[in-house]
């Protein structure tokens, strides 16, 4: 229950600190989002699961690596995983979802648990 909160606040912070530093980079470094594909036909279900599964593996792939500098570990955090085949609109409003709706926050959670491994 507490790795499970402590997984969540640090997804929520990730997430918010992205939304803030959107579109401030002009960096185009492989954690940038790439162009997307027109995703008129997605489902809702599959753009969530598309942005579940990306964040999740952004957070695990930073949570893994160790940082000597603070300011290197919060940059690794805010940046913005690659979205396949969503919008620029489509990532903002799924993020805003994991900050508002509780239960959307509770599936990245778990999607963050089951990507990253429950054991230490």
């Amino acid at each position: 229950m507490i790795r499970s909160r402590a997984l969540l606040a640090v997804a929520t912070l990730a997430l918010t600190a992205g939304l803030c530093a959107c579109g401030k980079s002009g960096n185009s470094t492989k954690t940038q989002m790439q162009a997307p594909k027109p995703s008129a036909s997605l489902t809702q279900d599959r753009r969530e699961t598309i942005f579940l599964d990306a964040t999740a593996q952004h957070l695990c792939a930073v949570q893994s690596q160790v940082y000597t500098d603070p300011s290197a570990m919060a940059s690794a955090y805010a940046s913005r995983p690659v979205y396949t085949d969503l919008t620029a609109a489509q990532v903002d409003a799924l993020q805003q979802r994991v900050i508002s709706d509780p239960a959307f926050a509770d599936r990245l959670t778990r999607r963050i648990q089951a990507t990253c491994g429950t054991a230490r």
